[in-house]
Parts: structure tokens; sequence; C-alpha cells
């Protein structure tokens, strides 16, 4: 056994990120694939998705103690763009950046029209640009997916068995993240007293990435118990099992699940009650935190 290295701020950077990302582009795919009738889900995923990813950015830089080390990954010496392929942390580096430009600007075509921005100077030059907002959204996406894959990347790059034995980690943090995005999204139109229908069309959709995550987490669990037991044995059987079973397995998969399903089943026309959605976006949500602390610590427990 060894000491932790990698301290609880990181897992809620994993969790921030990828829950912001998801968020973001559950946001433009809804209205995309929808042709246009959700473009309000659109303006709340960049509302979400955006600040997420500046905090934890910022949780990162406070992380590092020395906040122009961040900058290190992507300047040189010479202070000139610098992109090291084999570097993880540089390829997460620059990853965030792009997405910080292209989804901060996709962002900003949103808020230049909304009433209270109206007058502000820099703001007038992103207002009523579809063209612009749909190129911003297309420059985006490839980065949010990417980011939501990059946190299972990175610690697969490490030395750790139970990162580097598997090589679905960034599938699980994929599945988790989106997850998680559309539980904010979920709770979001609750909160706002949206259209029932909505909120139906995100739970039965949740449902489903629900179910593709736990076929994700059985696949990752069984090559981890033949590619390194001692690893499985401390999520399935040792010191991480009770959070694992009840935290994550249980209250985060399949209580949400259960209860996604039986609200879609016995709803009328589409039409949802809110507060069993709420109910098991909250529990999602923690699932999905739980997720990243149970894998990141775990990792390091055994080398």
């Amino acid at each position: 056994m060894h000491e932790l290295v990698w301290p609880i701020i990181l897992a809620i950077y994993l969790f921030i990120a990828g829950d912001g990302v998801a968020a973001f582009y559950s946001g433009i795919l809804a209205n995309t694939f929808s042709k246009g009738k959700y473009e309000r889900i659109a303006k709340l995923g960049s509302y979400i998705g955006v600040p997420l990813i500046l905090l934890g950015l910022l949780m990162l830089v406070i992380d590092l103690g020395r906040p122009l080390s961040f900058w290190h990954f992507i300047l040189g010496e010479n202070f000139l763009p610098i992109f090291r392929l084999s570097s993880t942390m540089s390829l997460g580096t620059w990853l965030l950046t792009a997405f910080t430009i292209f989804g901060g600007g996709y962002a900003l075509t949103w808020l230049a029209e909304e009433e209270f921005t109206q007058g502000w100077p820099i703001l007038k030059y992103f207002a009523f640009k579809p063209k612009l907002r749909k190129i911003l959204s297309y420059l985006a996406l490839p980065f949010a997916f990417l980011i939501a894959c990059y946190t299972g990347i990175l610690l697969a790059s490490t030395a750790a068995p139970l990162w580097h034995s598997t090589p679905y980690l960034g599938l699980l943090f994929l599945m988790s993240a989106t997850s998680a995005g559309l539980a904010n999204i979920i709770l979001v139109l609750a909160a706002t007293k949206s259209d029932g229908c909505q909120i139906y069309t995100f739970a039965k959709t949740g449902a489903i990435v629900d179910m593709l995550e736990m076929l994700v987490f059985v696949i990752l669990m069984v090559g981890l118990h033949s590619a390194a037991p001692e690893s499985a044995a401390l999520l399935l059987t040792g010191q991480f099992s009770t959070v694992f079973w009840v935290g994550i397995v249980t209250f985060g998969l399949l209580i949400p699940f259960i209860m996604d399903i039986y609200e879609l089943a016995s709803s009328k026309k589409k039409m949802v009650n809110s507060v069993i959605p709420v109910i098991s976006a909250v529990f999602i949500l923690i699932g999905s935190f739980l997720t990243r602390v149970v894998i990141l610590y775990a990792g390091q427990a055994i080398f």
C-alpha cells in the first residue's frame, strides 16, 4: 500500500469537467437532432458547461500551487505554442484551452441575446449571429467529447494497475459524464418549471445512458478481474467495496434507472411528474462523483 498522491480536489475536477462538457454537448446534440426544437436546452447546456470548465481550470491552477505552471503545458521557454503529443497533461491542457475558446464563444452568442446584456459593448458582436453560433458549436463539440474521455485516458497512462489494465476507463468516464450532464439539464428544467415533455425526453435518454454505463462497468470489471485481480478486489470485496456497491452501483446506477423506468412507464402523454426525475438526477450526480473518487483513490492504493 502507498500513500495517496492525488488529492480530493482532482476528483472534484474530474467530476466538474466531465459534468460540464456533457451538459454542453447534450444540449447541442438535442437541438441538432430535433432540428432546432431544443434551442433553449442548447443554451442551458452552454450556461452549465462553460462555467463548470472554467471552475475546473481554476481548481487545477490552485492545485498546481504555481499558477504559471499551467501555461508551461502550452507555451515553451520562448513563449511559443508547443504541443507534446506524448504528454497526456499537454494534451489535456490544449483540449481545455480549445474548448474554453470555442465553447465560451458559443455561450456568448446566447448570452448576447439576453435582455440584461443588451447594450454591453463587447457582446453586441456576438448577438443574433446563428451562423457563427453553429460554427462555434461544431468546433467545440469534438473537444467536449474528448475532455469527457480524457480524464480516463489520463489515468490509464499511469503505472497504477487499476488504471492501465483496462482500455475501458475512458469509455466509462464518457458514459458517467453524459449521465451526469443529462441529470444537470433535468434539474435545471425542473427548477425553471419547464414543459414536462422535455423532462420526459431527457429522463428517457438518461435511462438509456444509465443502462449503457452499467454495461461498460460490467465489461470493465470483468477485464480488470482478469488483468489486475488485486485491483478488482479493492472495488468488489476490499476497502472500497462499500462505496462501490452502495454508493455507485445501488444509488448511482440501479435506483435512478429503476425510478426513471417506473416514471416513464407510468406517465401519460409523455408528461412526467418532475419529483422522481429530480431525485433520480441527484442520485446520478452523487454516483458520478463517487465513481471518480473511488477510481482515483483505489488506483493509488496498489502500484
